[in-house]
């Protein structure tokens, strides 16, 4: 049986870990060898080519519109089984009917899609009364109707999950690219995702709709040593970038990473970023941090207003305890991040101009500005609809939900109108230029020299010329200081 697996998210060159995932626990549990993940080619020349048995592609709503435009292109010259699964199915499950996809994937997917190449192996067309034995899927019956079988119990021991298939991926030719990383000028990135799930349940994250709210699940910390000693062993990995939603919180988990990489003598090799808490940061957790090369933290601070940060946090967090979070990861040493959130339902202009001078915050190396926008299955997205900021087939349409693109078509807030927001947004952008590109100084070691070396870094560079040129002219046509917000 061949298998196509598809990632079309391509933002930030993040790596497809989660089709990684799927592919490594179908060769180790199931046997299936034939397996292919198409990234960052042109899937229809691929799939022709291969001609695969099972396409199975992970999508995220602000990518469903292409998604299923590239599912109606597959129907029309493939017989493949097609089969979604990610975030947005898992919210919007309804969406199946019209998705041009036979199956959904819902939950936890590893079990999940192999039992289902079991079925599929067994009978290409699988009785409707066979694959409500599989827990976690969705399908259309024969009537038409939506059929949701038992969802799957979530794993409780993370350890079983082989080492993600990377050797599925061009890892030479886009990952493994030397660039700029963490805190450092340049080196090369490894991709950790230690733990599934997250304690906290703020309003805006779509994190709980796959892995719901039965509370964070964990790799033990030996697992987590010896994928970061394959990174380093077989790629040449010298720094990562952690993608838990909050690693820290775990601290005796912590505690013996820590031991774990001091034994292996890896902690003068490596380096860290990983996001962090405002209200879970203390002097302990930063000293761990410390004691295992964490060099860049990333805070979710989304506003400088108490009002509005109370609402998209639900109260277990304040600003004075992000402020404080800031200052403590300064005091050792670590390059900080703040991200920030725009155009809240209920935000007034006020609460805005509170959170672009929070922004401008000296502790703070770089910001990171997003306009508010709302994803199925979250709190805010209830919200929208219920206000008609959207309309339920929102992400059924080209261009929507992007977080770094403004879009005033999507503005949640009432308070403003939306010609003032895109005012407001654009100062907090201005903002965000002069620090990220101007005050932030990357930290140069005199090992880094190799990487510039790297035939694949000028081939990067050629690839990039054109933001080469527009940092040249942002560098140019500067300002002297941050513009005021009238």
């Amino acid at each position: 049986m061949k298998i196509a697996l598809i990632n079309l998210e391509q933002n930030f060159g993040c790596i497809p870990m989660g089709l990684a995932h799927i592919a490594a626990y179908a060769r180790e549990y199931g046997e299936y060898n034939d397996i292919k993940i198409i990234d960052r080619e042109d899937p229809i020349k691929v799939i022709k080519k291969y001609c695969p048995d099972v396409i199975g592609i992970s999508v995220v709503s602000e990518q469903y519109y292409k998604v299923k435009n590239l599912a109606k292109e597959i129907r029309k010259f493939s017989n493949a089984t097609l089969v979604i699964g990610g975030a947005h199915i898992n919210a919007m499950p309804e969406n199946l009917k019209t998705s041009n996809f036979d199956i959904g994937v819902v939950g936890e997917g590893e079990q999940t899609f192999l039992e289902l190449l079991n079925c599929l192996k067994k009978n290409k067309n699988p009785p409707e009364d066979e694959l409500k034995k599989i827990k976690g899927i969705i399908f259309i019956d024969k009537k038409g109707k939506l059929v949701a079988t038992e969802r799957r119990e979530l794993m409780k021991n993370l350890d079983v999950i082989p080492f993600p298939a990377y050797d599925l991926l061009k890892m030479k030719e886009f990952y493994l690219v030397p660039g700029p990383v963490g805190a450092g000028l340049i080196g090369i990135r490894g991709y950790l995702m230690t733990s599934r799930g997250c304690p906290y349940n703020c309003i805006y994250c779509g994190s709980n709709s796959i892995w719901g709210r039965s509370g964070t699940r964990w790799h033990s910390a030996e697992r987590v040593v010896e994928d970061i000693k394959t990174w380093v062993n077989k790629y040449g990995t010298n720094h990562f970038s952690v993608y838990d939603d909050l690693m820290i919180v775990n601290k005796p988990r912590l505690i013996k990473i820590a031991n774990l990489l001091e034994k292996e003598r890896l902690t003068k090799k490596i380096d860290f970023e990983l996001y962090g808490r405002a209200n879970v940061i203390d002097e302990e957790i930063c000293r761990l941090l410390k004691r295992i090369n964490v060099t860049s933290i990333a805070f979710g601070l989304e506003s400088g207003s108490e009002r509005v940060l109370n609402y998209l946090k639900k109260g277990n967090v304040t600003v004075e305890q992000g402020k404080a979070a800031i200052k403590l990861c300064k005091k050792y040493g670590f390059k900080v991040t703040g991200l920030f959130i725009l155009g809240s339902p209920g935000e007034k202009e006020e609460d805005m101009k509170k959170t672009i001078q929070f922004a401008k915050d000296p502790n703070l190396d770089n910001i990171q500005a997003y306009q508010a926008t709302p994803l199925p299955g979250t709190e805010l997205w209830a919200t929208a609809l219920k206000q008609k900021s959207i309309k339920e087939d929102f992400y059924e349409y080209p261009d929507r939900g992007n977080v770094l693109a403004l879009n005033k078509e999507m503005v949640l807030s009432k308070e403003v109108t939306p010609d003032r927001f895109v005012d407001l947004f654009k100062e907090f952008q201005g903002v965000m230029k002069m620090k990220n590109y101007f005050e932030d100084k990357p930290r140069f070691k005199f090992k880094m020299i190799k990487y510039f070396f790297y035939p694949r870094f000028f081939l990067k560079i050629w690839r990039r010329k054109g933001y080469i040129a527009d940092y040249v002219w942002d560098y140019l046509t500067r300002k002297t200081d941050y513009v005021k917000v009238p």
